[in-house]
């Protein structure tokens, strides 16, 4: 916008004084030293400025610069961190998954196990955020924002709930899978008349564990094949007892 109102502004300088050669040399020298102010105005502007990432990450452990927990990954997951500001903190999966033996699954068809955390700040207790995420309540802030992320959550089956700890902290931890169909090709059927297009119905299982520090909610989504789930979640397991709050 600074620079659409430079140009503008030269425009009508142009349009109301008459040109001669020395007026147009002296009147690019204005437009270049507009443009020039502009553009150190515009990068100088907050959108310009290099974003913060949402923590930092040293021999796969990864500290939180706002809320200030640690978790450890195991060696065959990738951490990834996100740009402030984000709900999503820190984003976890598996390097070396295995592919499903499902008829016409691929790697390209089948679901990478990922481990999201999820951190904001709310006055909800945490009854409250559980009913906005699993229920009707509208009392969360951002709930959409959550729910875009917490994508293992809308249509899914709920298998079970339990109490569990994080960090001497009390959790709940809930159980559930989710339906899925999805369009593969069968290689074993790749020169039938008919094509080789399958379709491929299967869960995708996992936990969303949901507790609080203070007025800090904490939601941690853990997702996989149905295929994969006993001993991926395992791994789960110990990397969620890994929590611990840095300060």
């Amino acid at each position: 916008m600074q620079l659409q109102f430079y140009f503008e502004k030269f425009n009508y300088i142009k349009e109301r004084t008459p040109v001669t050669p020395k007026k147009e040399v002296a009147m690019r020298k204005v437009m270049v030293g507009l443009i020039s102010f502009g553009l150190i105005l515009a990068m100088t502007s907050p959108s310009f400025a290099k974003k913060k990432k949402t923590g930092e990450v040293k021999k796969n452990v990864y500290t939180d610069a706002k809320f200030g927990f640690q978790i450890t990954a195991l060696s065959n997951w990738k951490v990834k961190t996100e740009k402030e500001p984000s709900l999503l903190r820190v984003l976890m999966t598996q390097k070396n998954y295995k592919v499903s033996r499902t008829r016409g699954a691929s790697q390209q068809t089948t679901t990478i196990p990922t481990i999201l955390i999820l951190t904001d700040t709310t006055s909800l207790s945490l009854a409250e955020v559980e009913s906005c995420l699993f229920h009707e309540g509208e009392k969360l802030k951002n709930k959409d924002d959550f729910m875009m992320q917490l994508d293992l959550i809308p249509n899914s089956e709920y298998l079970g709930m339990g109490d569990v700890m994080i960090d001497s902290l009390p959790a709940r931890m809930y159980t559930l899978q989710q339906k899925y169909l999805k369009t593969g090709e069968d290689i074993t059927e790749r020169n039938s008349p008919m094509g080789n297009t399958v379709i491929i119905e299967d869960f995708l299982a996992g936990h969303v564990v949901i507790f609080k520090k203070e007025n800090h909610i904490y939601i941690v989504q853990f997702s996989c094949e149905r295929e994969f789930f006993y001993p991926t979640n395992e791994e789960f397991e110990k990397i969620i007892k890994s929590w611990k709050f840095a300060k």
